[in-house]
């Protein structure tokens, strides 16, 4: 999958304040959007919510919007981005549990990570390095499209996912080990002496 292309003509339909416009763009990108945000979040319902927040600031900032298509995914994509790490900042400072799920969006489900080692790495890498993970691997963007919506350069964003795969990779060793580790601890106590 890649990241679907706003065309200009849309674009000038969301500044004209187009409901058509809107809901096309909508259809265009909300799932990958999702798909991000679940990234990030590892929350359905907040995730939901994420998405739901770019597109109501698009709404308020729609006449103001400039560049082109390519310019308006990247900026729903910091608008995302920025509302899950507004998430993530609040559930550090008030955890709790997660709400029920919310009614379905008309979107299609985003992707979950059947492994729990490789979604407990994942969460554990920082906040920038999860998103681009989630952007390269799960979304299947390339170097530009990331750089793009992360506010740097090609180059940069090569480095970054690099070092964000390598910091996973150790994450998920150390994971396997301690779950080795344990698993040989349950086989010792099982012995007869």
């Amino acid at each position: 999958m890649s990241l679907r292309e706003i065309d200009d003509e849309l674009v000038d339909g969301i500044r004209d304040r187009s409901d058509t416009a809107f809901t096309s763009v909508y259809q265009l990108v909300a799932s990958d959007l999702l798909s991000f945000a679940f990234g990030m979040l590892r929350d359905r319902g907040a995730a939901e919510d994420a998405v739901q927040q770019a597109f109501l600031e698009l709404a308020r900032a729609a006449p103001t919007i400039g560049g082109d298509g390519r310019s308006l995914r990247a900026w729903l994509y910091r608008s995302v981005r920025f509302s899950c790490l507004d998430e993530i900042r609040r559930r550090r400072r008030h955890p709790e549990d997660p709400t029920e799920r919310l009614p379905d969006a008309g979107v299609s489900d985003p992707i979950d990570f059947p492994d729990p080692a490789l979604q407990a790495a994942l969460m554990e890498l920082s906040d920038r390095q999860r998103a681009i993970v989630v952007l390269r691997h799960v979304l299947d963007a390339s170097f530009e499209d990331i750089a793009g919506l992360m506010g740097s350069n090609r180059t940069a964003m090569y480095a970054a996912c690099a070092r964000a795969e390598r910091s996973l990779e150790r994450r998920l060793r150390a994971v396997e080990s301690a779950d080795a580790a344990a698993s040989e601890r349950v086989k010792g106590r099982g012995k007869s002496p």
